[in-house]
């Protein structure tokens, strides 16, 4: 797959094309169904498919009172993207400026003149263009007037929800990794770099791989059964989102990410490991010293093994 940053960049390799739009944040259920649609349609027509997204969300831009945070790294957008099919993976720079096209100039410059498409891929709520004027009628008559196929696709719903990126951030943000997980058809995860800590857990018996992350999207606070990858590996372990509580001053409160890896006793200092949340076990407590933490410490443990024979490895 080929990561291009915006149409202008774009090569001659790329002829013609099957076309879908949007930010595809996460990749999940819903982004799925429309790039299984974009790569089916290209395989048909004998094109490339392409995904063209936009860098960064247009939110953060038009809105930048407003908080919204990526569920995950571009790197893991495009790793995700290239597994599904994806030929062509253009990162439109948004700008204030592009905002302001009009519905046609989109089209035209963005979309039809550097893409060539023969048919375009867009979900049930798409819209684009200043004041977001280019309806999915608009884009019905635009694809008419040019002959190229347009598939609009339905809301994907799981337990009666429309699965979209807002209800993930929502899901993760309340600790409830397990729905977030059907609506990815994967882990939520956070990887980041293993630093040194003060070595606290190693004193206790539960010696923690203190994650730094550049993550913006976390789990609310608490403790959760949880996969580590290390080196790509996957080893149960049971992981700790929050401030400690116990033991930190809490008018400094920044998010830890600590993780127990089970049966584990390697340095890995310095290395990269990717954390995959499977379940919410209970929230951040603080204790009243050692004694009642390690008790509590083996309890959590006992139940996290408990979801690991659950879900197995894979």
């Amino acid at each position: 797959m080929k990561t291009i940053s915006g149409v202008s960049k774009l090569d001659s390799s790329l002829q013609s094309s099957v076309v879908t739009i949007g930010n595809f944040d996460g990749i999940h259920l819903g982004h799925q169904a429309l790039i299984s649609k974009t790569v089916s349609l290209s395989k048909k027509h004998e094109d490339s498919a392409v995904v063209m997204s936009f860098r960064p969300h247009p939110v953060k831009v038009l809105f930048p009172e407003r908080e919204i945070n990526r569920l995950f790294s571009y790197e893991d957008q495009a790793s995700q993207l290239e597994e599904l099919g994806i030929d062509y993976f253009v990162q439109q720079p948004f700008s204030r400026e592009l905002s302001e096209l009009s519905a046609e100039r989109f089209l035209n410059e963005l979309i039809l003149k550097p893409l060539n498409p023969k048919a375009i891929v867009v979900g049930y709520d798409f819209a684009f263009g200043a004041n977001r004027e280019g309806s999915i009628q608009y884009l019905e008559k635009y694809c008419q007037k040019n002959t190229i196929e347009l598939h609009v696709q339905s809301p994907v719903r799981v337990d009666g929800e429309i699965v979209s990126s807002s209800l993930l951030r929502d899901l993760i943000a309340n600790g409830k990794v397990m729905f977030a997980r059907k609506c990815l058809d994967r882990y939520f995860y956070l990887q980041g770099v293993v630093e040194k800590g003060v070595g606290r857990g190693r004193k206790i018996g539960f010696p923690t791989a203190n994650v730094f992350t550049k993550a913006e999207t976390f789990p609310s606070a608490g403790v959760y059964a949880s996969f580590t990858r290390v080196n790509g590996i996957r080893y149960k372990s049971v992981t700790n989102v929050g401030s400690n509580p116990t033991f930190e001053d809490q008018t400094k409160r920044k998010i830890q990410v600590e993780t127990h890896i089970l049966d584990f006793d390697e340095d890995i200092y310095g290395d990269t490991i990717k954390v995959e949340f499977i379940k919410f076990l209970r929230p951040e407590m603080k204790f009243s010293g050692v004694e009642q933490l390690v008790s509590q410490i083996n309890k959590d443990v006992k139940e996290a093994r408990g979801v690991h024979d659950e879900v197995g490895l894979d």
